[in-house]
């Protein structure tokens, strides 16, 4: 008798409440905005050599260059897309292949920019060998904007899949029982 251990748990699975529903997705958005302030935490000083790119003085470039860089790419289909930008300030000549501080890939196929005739870089004017395509908050809006889809995937795949499968699961077992 003093050996008898007694369990609270059940295998009963009840059918999901509306409660319990909402508040999973807000636990998803909770955790996909951790992961941005994490993110922004560990990189927090190309965030803020990012939001200093918003007072660079903005100039035209040409595109020299756009290609596929495999070299980057662990699996050979994400390749991101690398794009030269040759640029005159004070009459000298530089390039630059940065988006902005935070990300490399320039989103679009190479063919989009190469068909591209002048483009609008951002030039640091204390060192302009230093320039950006995205400059100031847009770079980092442009980071967080990308965890905020990934986290809409996550929330939308549970409530398509998720749900559903917790409703069915729900049922069977009352079944079986």
């Amino acid at each position: 008798m003093g050996n008898e251990v007694q369990s609270d748990f059940s295998d009963k699975i009840g059918d999901p409440s509306l409660e319990s529903i909402f508040k999973t997705s807000r636990n998803i958005v909770i955790v996909g905005l951790c992961i941005i302030l994490v993110m922004a935490m560990l990189n927090i000083a190309a965030v803020v050599d990012q939001i200093q790119t918003r007072n660079w003085e903005k100039v035209s470039g040409t595109v020299t260059n756009a290609e596929w860089d495999y070299d980057s790419s662990t699996d050979g289909d994400g390749a991101p897309t690398v794009v030269t930008v040759r640029y005159t300030y004070l009459g000298e000549n530089y390039t630059t292949s940065n988006y902005n501080f935070l990300g490399s890939g320039w989103g679009e196929d190479p063919e989009h920019w190469l068909s591209i005739e002048s483009i609008d870089i951002y030039v640091n004017p204390d060192n302009p060998s230093e320039a950006v395509y995205l400059a100031g908050w847009a770079g980092v809006m442009e980071e967080v904007m990308d965890v905020l889809e990934l986290t809409g995937w996550v929330l939308g795949l549970y409530l398509v899949i998720g749900v559903p499968a917790w409703i069915i699961y729900a049922k069977v077992r009352q079944d079986k029982d």
